[in-house]
């Protein structure tokens, strides 16, 4: 398999592996009128290892306040096999709101991201 130029070949997030720059993201899914969609966010950035990115990931999940609802009745946050998921319920509806937090390597970046 041939790799692009500039990304060394190594074991991602394995403990043989040098550090890495991990982006700790949030999926959001927001409700819209015919159905919904996802939005990402970028909650922060991590340079070590990807259990290092996990746990500081953790910390950023657990206290993530999300957009919607307003009115929370309930939270649940899950560990997933790359991250967590938080499920959330609004007092006035029997919709629920999810996020899902990832943890990803970055490989290449192409220049300075948009805010």
């Amino acid at each position: 398999m041939n790799m692009p130029q500039g990304i060394p070949q190594r074991p991602m997030g394995s403990p043989q592996a040098p550090q890495s720059t991990w982006h700790l993201i949030v999926e959001r899914h927001e409700t819209a009128t015919g159905g919904g969609f996802w939005g990402t966010d970028l909650l922060g950035e991590c340079v070590g290892t990807r259990e290092q990115a996990l746990a500081m990931l953790e910390d950023r999940a657990r206290h993530y306040v999300p957009e919607h609802p307003w009115n929370r009745k309930r939270t649940q946050l899950y560990r997933t096999v790359d991250g967590f998921m938080m499920i959330t319920e609004g007092v006035r509806s029997s919709r629920r709101w999810t996020c899902r937090f990832l943890v990803a390597e970055l490989l290449w970046d192409t220049g300075v991201p948009t805010p």
